[in-house]
């Protein structure tokens, strides 16, 4: 095989943020048990914050019905997309009358949790294990959520990563060790989050790559960007809410980061009144704010009182959104978009193998295909190709990769064609079906016809300069 050459000029090119969001419904688990306070499942009038790790849901309770004080807690939903069996409940609160658990998250650490009573409580802010066993526990108000803190890229692990929590009226971000609960940074000391919106905090997570942390401000979305291990810059109001009902809980907020995906997702909440829409009250969009077409397929809730929260798997690009009216949790997956992956990729630099997928139209005379490249090296510079053929070689020039094509193949290497991954790691192009470079010229795409694409990058191991590719999709074209 001829060797392949991969030139690159220096033009400096960052790839986009990725198109529509599509969902795709794989299973709704029931709760109603859990409401039933004679059951052994019992862990609320009502669920409240869901964890989800791509196999298992972490779901807690809240008490929306009862005058008196009762014990909410935490319940594990083991293989939710299989059996879906639910365990004895662990970490028993009192809670008064419309209080409870009102944030979950998960890491390798264990399951943070985040309980209010009204007050400051002993088990305010509490890290548990899979199987109930309690770690540590902070006192404090958990009425505005927790989430696991990434830290600073770069930066000093043990000033920046933990389980992350504020509370009403505060300006600051505070930050628990994981392992032992220790305060790294208080409410006094923490990251400054406040702004001008106020200080009704409900929620808050983070983008794993770079820290960034996303807040609700009551029904307001805001986004700050992360500088250093406590430090944060640039605040954006990315969804101004007039109506702010700051006293309206479950008013949540996720990041769904990973390859292809860099969205937000959020309910907006201005009471608590039955027959609230979740298609009115649901939206998704990007970092920025920018509004996000979104697809959720065949799903069709019925309308309760909009109160909902998620938890974003990126390893399995998939998402848990739980209604706490209806009293269940549904798992969607993100749907890549057109064509199907096929062919295995090597890892490259990053330790995982780089990814292609396409988004927009598989028909050709809409002429709306783009192609994205994800888990790329950062700051490494590449390029799509294309083939009719799909095909398998190893190592082809010297390359640490495999290419999955075969025949004639094309290189998109024209004006602004060739992308820099930037610190994301990933690359997009909108290419033009009428032009699809060949080595013989450019030529369209004709209805019935298969293409095939990949992403050719340079990469370096062991300081040694190398390149690798990403893994294959094809197309059925109509």
């Amino acid at each position: 095989m001829k060797t392949l050459s991969l030139c690159i000029p220096a033009a400096l090119l960052v790839g986009s943020t990725f198109g529509q969001a599509r969902f795709v419904e794989l299973a709704t688990i029931n709760l109603d048990v859990t409401s039933d306070i004679n059951n052994s499942e019992f862990i609320g009038s009502n669920p409240s914050c869901v964890a989800w790790d791509g196999t298992d849901l972490y779901v807690g309770g809240y008490n929306n019905g009862s005058g008196t004080n009762v014990d909410v807690k935490i319940i594990r939903v083991q293989d939710a997309l299989g059996a879906a069996t639910l365990g004895v409940p662990f970490a028993p609160a009192s809670a008064p009358i419309l209080r409870g658990y009102i944030g979950l998250d998960i890491s390798p650490d264990g399951i943070a949790a985040a309980f209010d009573s009204g007050l400051p409580d002993p088990n305010g802010i509490t890290l548990w294990r899979p199987n109930g066993t309690q770690v540590w526990a902070r006192n404090g108000r958990g009425g505005s959520g927790v989430a696991f803190d990434p830290g600073f890229p770069g930066g000093n692990a043990s000033l920046g990563q933990g389980v992350a929590w504020t509370t009403f009226g505060s300006g600051r971000r505070a930050l628990q060790n994981a392992t032992n609960g220790a305060d790294i940074w208080d409410d006094s000391d923490g990251m400054i989050i406040f702004t001008p919106e106020g200080t009704f905090w409900r929620d808050m997570d983070f983008d794993d790559d770079s820290g960034d942390i996303y807040l609700r401000e009551g029904n307001n979305v805001i986004k700050w960007e992360r500088t250093g291990d406590n430090s944060l810059a640039n605040s954006a109001l990315i969804f101004d809410e007039p109506g702010m009902a700051d006293f309206t809980a479950g008013q949540n907020v996720a990041y769904l980061g990973g390859s292809f995906t860099d969205y937000v997702i959020y309910n907006t909440r201005f009471d608590s009144a039955p027959g609230q829409d979740f298609f009115a009250t649901v939206t998704v969009i990007s970092p920025d704010g920018s509004p996000v077409a979104t697809d959720w397929g065949s799903f069709a809730p019925a309308p309760f009182s909009g109160w909902y929260d998620f938890s974003w798997d990126a390893a399995s690009r998939t998402l848990a959104v739980l209604d706490f009216g209806a009293r269940n949790v549904t798992i969607f997956s993100l749907d890549g978009g057109i064509g199907t992956r096929y062919c295995n990729a090597n890892p490259n630099s990053t330790g995982v193998p780089a990814v292609i997928d396409a988004e927009g139209s598989a028909i050709t005379a809409d002429n709306s295909v783009t192609l994205f490249a994800g888990d790329l090296p950062q700051a490494a510079f590449g390029f799509f190709l294309a083939s009719r053929v799909q095909g398998f070689t190893a190592n082809p020039g010297g390359s640490a990769g495999n290419l999955c094509l075969a025949g004639q193949i094309g290189r998109y290497v024209g004006p602004g064609q060739i992308q820099n991954s930037g610190v994301q790691g990933q690359i997009s192009l909108a290419i033009n079906l009428t032009q699809v470079p060949q080595p013989t010229g450019p030529v369209a795409v004709m209805p019935g016809e298969t293409w095939n694409f990949t992403c050719w990058f340079r990469d370096s191991v062991g300081g040694t300069a190398t390149s690798n590719f990403a893994d294959g999709v094809s197309i059925d074209f109509q």
